[in-house]
This record gives structure tokens, sequence and C-alpha cells, in this order.
């Protein structure tokens, strides 16, 4: 008894022991790093950010590795959608955000670097649309796309050329519904965010992606961007030296 009297007394003592200096030191550099936040919502399965809970998944584990190699602390904003982040980006009032499709426009107030494929050109069908088994099988079509969204010149091209008809949705789900109800027989917009919607709104469960899509355009990238106004926009070169040596080691896929 008297062995096990005299180990619990050696840990409270070891409780009430002084911090060391080393972890005094790492205490004080965790306080006076630069804190970022990172603008984002719920959005399976890059990350999941229910109610309540703090942002997981394999794009959040991505994120906190660049921050600690970058230097800052990173945080998060409540979750928010990503129409509003890119207003709070712009302004300033925000300072990251992930998963963008680079246009001229937003290179003037966003920096921006690449570190993944971009798929806004996922293909969606209903009961009544055609089988698509090669790119000939899109020709003359009707595709719907959204308005809210930004799409790669190129596939916007590829449509011409194929002459297919572009009909126009406000924003997901009315682009949705207009392929439900026969307005369209396509529609063609981001994997993950359409997927999503798919999962949540019973509505559309007859909809579903389709088996061929168009092969990966290397020219397609999704872009981490930073906003111009960022107080802590002088870290930007280190963020994106650092990010492109995840590119580098494949850490950045998330299709």
């Amino acid at each position: 008894m008297s062995v096990r009297f005299g180990l619990i007394a050696l840990l409270l003592l070891g409780s009430h022991l002084p911090v060391s200096a080393a972890d005094d030191a790492a205490i004080a550099a965790d306080r006076t790093k630069p804190v970022l936040q990172w603008c984002l919502h719920h959005l399976p399965p890059r990350h999941s950010y229910l109610p309540g809970k703090t942002p997981s998944g394999p794009m959040v584990d991505m994120m906190q590795e660049l921050a600690t190699a970058s230097g800052f602390t990173l945080t998060f904003s409540p979750p928010t959608p990503s129409s509003r982040c890119l207003k709070l980006l712009e302004q300033g009032k925000t300072d990251l955000m992930m998963g963008l499709v680079f246009t001229e426009a937003r290179d003037a107030v966003y920096l921006m670097a690449p570190f993944d494929e971009v798929r806004m050109n996922s293909f969606f069908v209903a009961p009544h649309s055609p089988q698509l088994q090669n790119q000939q099988d899109l020709r003359g079509r009707i595709v719907v796309l959204t308005k809210d969204r930004v799409y790669p010149s190129s596939f916007l091209k590829l449509l011409q050329e194929l002459h297919m008809r572009v009909v126009w949705g406000k924003d997901l789900e009315s682009a949705l519904a207009l392929l439900l109800y026969q307005q369209a027989e396509l529609y063609a917009g981001p994997l993950h965010y359409t997927a999503l919607e798919l999962q949540k709104n019973p509505r559309f469960k007859t909809l579903k992606l389709n088996d061929w899509q168009l092969p990966s355009d290397p020219e397609q990238q999704s872009y981490l961007a930073m906003s111009r106004l960022s107080p802590h926009r002088d870290l930007w070169p280190v963020i994106s030296a650092e990010l492109q040596k995840m590119v580098d080691a494949k850490k950045t896929h998330f299709y």
C-alpha cells in the first residue's frame, strides 16, 4: 500500500510543478501568431460543419497543416454561404476561402493560388434525360446552368461547339427544378455542392450524377483565396509557397 501512496504523491507533486521555460516559450509563440479566419460552411465530403460542431474533414486537416507550416493560427467563420463569404472576403472582413474558380475579376480583389482540380461541369441527369456515354451524346442537348456560378470559359466554348442550348436557373435549387420538370435535359454544375443538394432535398431524389463525365481539364483548377484587404496579407508569399509544397506532396486532392 505504501508504494501505491508514494506513486500518488509523486503524481500530485508533478501536477504542481512550474511550467518549463520551453513550455512558456511555446505558449508565448502561439499567442503572438497571426490569427486568420477561413470563411466556410457545411460541404461534405470536403468539410463537415454542423451546428454547434467544430469543422472537420480532409480539407480542414489540410488547412490546419497549412496554418502550422505558414506560422498562423486558423479560425473558422460561422457557417456562411459561399456568396456571403465572397463579399466578406472582398471587403477584408474575413481572410481566406477555399475552392474558388479563377477569374480576372476575382484576381483583382483576392490573392489566389491553385491547389486542386475543379469539377464545375459535372453532368447530372433525370429519368427523362438522354443516356450520356461520350462527348458526342451532348450534341444538341438542352443543359441548365446556374447564374450564381462561374463556369470555366473552355467549358462554355465546348457547349457552343456541340450546339447545346443553354437555359439558366437563378441558383442551384431552381436549376435542378428546371431539370426535374423537363425544361432541360441535363444540369451541369459543381460536383460536391450538387451532390449535397440532392442528398438533403427529397424533391430531387430521382436526379443523379451521370456515370460518364468529361475528362478532367488540367487548366481547370480550384484556388485558395486570400483577401487583398486582409491585415495579414504580408503572409501570402509564405502561405502560397507552403501550399505549393503540399500540392507537390499530393496532399490537396479532394475528388
